[in-house]
């Protein structure tokens, strides 16, 4: 029984691994055409932003959704329609501001985001959850990229101060809002340690956001994240490369996740993907103009060019020995080619002598034959003038009152019997072996001393000569029917093979 469990379970658990693989391979595949189709994607954008900028009157409002379109598109076009917004009026000012340092924290110009924060003195109520949330992202991707031991201590104690401000803040608008107080609940989860109830939030967060939209984008990413803090890589990958289609699909340049796909795919040693998408990260950092993200990617590009450029390589010189190698089979095959039809032109004539030869065999063939016919009929013409003699001899011997007329009938037919074997043999020389070699060995037979055949070798040869009567053969050998009969019974009895095809198979001896 547990065995049968043991073996159950292996199933299972080798069922789930082939499922998990074929979806993160068929998500590779989709990442991989979309980003063939990223000119596509990002000119849909450019012409949503476009259709904005035309709409009049220009208002504060349409000026915070063009540059908001812009924040993950182009970060210098998103800069300048903040900057026009930087002495509005409330909510717009703080709108601009929080997303001025978004972008600082994302081109990584951390010190242009510390130098707004001085600023703003009062946000509204319902923009202070953005705008500390802003802020203390800002100093955890400062944090991240500084190697300065007393600036990281100086970056860490501030990125917590805000981190802590920012789930006061969550607390105290909870019950005010959704989306909030979802975010709390997994930040919470996390400081707890809680992934899988982390995870089951995400799954909430997921299903309000339209799936492959931006927000679908970085709700996967954060899934991603909550994968790899529980130590399941292929369901981190997975979700990177959902996150990474999302943003191909919604024209984001500023994207984090395709170039951590192209590193896992790297790692892996798929270097046809990697490259494809180290190449797109490095387009979309260089037209985003993030000089973090660039680094990012830079470094990641550089290794994977260098590998598949060296595979690249390998595979070009084992193609041109492929190639050497063709050419060297393809003169080798045009020799042969070259040889054959030589040959067959040799064939050609030959068989053209060789029918020729064989014309004259059958011309010979069919003389012979001929021939053959013409003998047996003499011979059966004599037997049958040596048989008539012999009964006419007979008879006047008994006419004329011979007594010895039986001895004389004996003495004649024993000279017949000879002549007729000497006469056959001299035509059919291996009749005797032949005729044996058609019956059973136990049932072969040997001619006496002095004979040549035997009474049933003669019926046989008569067939051979085609008179398969057996009232005629009766008459030749000076037999009666019925004995002539009972030969032809027991011949066939003691026949190998098939009976019934006995006298044909004699009829074939020497043809």
């Amino acid at each position: 029984m547990y065995k049968r469990l043991f073996v159950l379970c292996f199933v299972s658990a080798m069922t789930i691994t082939a499922v998990a693989m074929s979806t993160l391979d068929s998500l590779l595949t989709v990442f991989y055409d979309e980003v063939s189709q990223t000119s596509v994607y990002c000119e849909r954008h450019q012409r949503k932003i476009d259709s904005l900028c035309h709409i009049r009157p220009m208002t504060h409002a349409l000026e915070i959704q063009i540059a908001r379109e812009y924040q993950y598109f182009q970060s210098d076009s998103a800069r300048v329609w903040y900057m026009r917004l930087m002495n509005a009026e409330e909510p717009y000012r703080t709108q601009a501001y929080t997303g001025l340092v978004q972008l600082a924290s994302s081109i990584g110009k951390y010190a242009d985001g510390m130098i707004l924060l001085p600023d703003i003195k009062e946000t509204p109520d319902s923009l202070r959850v953005n705008w500390i949330e802003a802020i203390w992202r800002l100093h955890t991707e400062a944090l991240a990229n500084t190697e300065i031991p007393a600036l990281r201590e100086q970056l860490a104690t501030t990125a917590q101060f805000y981190y802590d401000s920012l789930l006061r803040e969550m607390d105290s608008q909870a019950p005010y809002s959704v989306s909030i107080r979802l975010r709390r609940n997994i930040l919470s989860a996390i400081d707890s340690g809680d992934i899988d109830e982390a995870l089951l939030i995400n799954d909430s967060i997921l299903s309000r956001v339209p799936e492959w939209s931006h927000p679908f984008a970085i709700e996967a990413y954060n899934r991603s994240t909550l994968y790899e803090r529980k130590g399941e890589s292929r369901k981190r990958l997975e979700w990177l490369v959902r996150s990474a289609i999302a943003d191909v699909r919604c024209g984001i340049t500023d994207n984090g996740s395709c170039w951590l796909v192209a590193k896992e795919c790297y790692e892996s040693g798929d270097l046809e993907r990697a490259y494809h998408f180290s190449n797109y990260s490095l387009t979309n950092a260089s037209f985003f103009n993030a000089p973090t993200r660039f680094i990012q990617t830079y470094s990641l590009g550089h290794n994977i060019s260098n590998s598949y450029e060296q595979r690249l390589q390998k595979s070009s010189a084992i193609l041109t020995i492929a190639l050497i190698a063709l050419a060297v089979v393809l003169a080798i095959v045009i020799i042969a080619v070259l040889f054959a039809w030589r040959q067959n032109r040799r064939l050609h004539s030959l068989n053209r002598e060789m029918n020729s030869m064989n014309e004259q065999l059958r011309s010979i063939n069919r003389q012979l034959r001929d021939s053959d016919k013409v003998k047996e009929q003499y011979i059966c013409r004599y037997l049958e003038v040596y048989s008539d003699y012999i009964r006419r001899l007979t008879t006047m011997a008994r006419k004329a009152g011979e007594k010895d007329s039986a001895a004389f009938m004996d003495r004649e037919m024993e000279n017949f019997y000879r002549s007729f074997d000497d006469t056959f043999l001299s035509l059919y020389g291996s009749f005797v072996q032949d005729f044996n070699a058609l019956l059973k060995p136990e049932s072969r037979i040997t001619p006496k001393p002095g004979e040549r055949m035997t009474v049933e070798m003669r019926i046989f040869a008569l067939i051979l000569l085609g008179i398969t009567s057996s009232a005629k053969i009766a008459e030749l050998l000076c037999y009666s029917p019925n004995t002539i009969s009972n030969y032809r019974v027991k011949m066939k009895n003691a026949a190998a093979g098939n009976r019934d095809t006995f006298e044909d198979r004699v009829r074939q001896i020497g043809n």
